[in-house]
């Protein structure tokens, strides 16, 4: 009993670890191909491992993307808890949410577009079931939550204009200006190079950011 039981111990970290090497190697593969056009065939053979084994983690296609997705917000959620700062005005406070999610993408690009390929994934009511669909959605809103108490503090310490909207709204369009900033300056590099030059095409996200403050921004009252 005692040999078996130790056998067992050592095998939940073996088991731990394979699972994580699925998921990496799922994760690249969903981010340059998107899900529609992964295999658990392609995860096997990027992760070193059978196909079988494969399944006996993962039932389907489904359950491993989403799982992907939960680690990737869970990772990107964490970016954002540490950008915080109490002592910052709100619209400080928002433009270090923006500078950690353009961080985020430079420093995770797989997880950066596993993300983008999620957003462009129709929902269907069999898929909105998904335990784990719940899960994204949850945490998807925990961030929405959590720039809307951001935009009413920075309207509370006069940070941040009145007259900006309803915080819930204005978070949504934040997210997405952000989003698509990165995305286009990925995706759309060589264009936005001939266009702007290397230095501006790279500083994008960054220029827009200042843009959003500039927006965002209180007038300071003349004397």
């Amino acid at each position: 009993m005692k040999n078996r039981a130790t056998t067992t111990r050592r095998a939940s970290p073996d088991r731990e670890k394979r699972r994580q090497e699925i998921l990496r190697a799922a994760t690249q593969l969903f981010a340059e191909r998107g899900m529609e056009n992964v295999t658990f065939g392609d995860i096997a053979r990027s992760a070193r491992l059978s196909r079988p084994l494969v399944y006996f983690y993962f039932p389907d296609l489904e359950t491993l993307f989403l799982e992907a997705v939960v680690v990737a917000t869970s990772k990107l959620q964490q970016r954002f808890v540490h950008a915080l700062r109490p002592s910052l005005k709100g619209l400080d406070q928002l433009m270090a949410l923006g500078a950690a999610y353009v961080q985020f993408a430079r420093d995770e690009p797989a997880l950066f577009q596993l993300l983008a390929h999620r957003e462009t994934k129709s929902n269907s009511a069999a898929k909105a079931e998904h335990p784990l669909e719940k899960e994204c959605h949850a945490r998807f809103s925990g961030i929405m939550d959590v720039l809307g108490a951001t935009l009413r503090q920075g309207v509370a310490d006069r940070s941040i204009r009145p007259d900006v909207g309803d915080p819930a709204q204005v978070a949504v369009c934040l997210w997405g200006l952000t989003h698509g900033l990165i995305q286009i300056s990925t995706t759309q590099l060589p264009t936005i190079e001939s266009k702007l030059g290397a230095a501006a095409a790279a500083g994008l996200p960054d220029f827009g950011l200042d843009l959003l403050r500039r927006s965002l921004a209180a007038r300071t009252r003349r004397s």
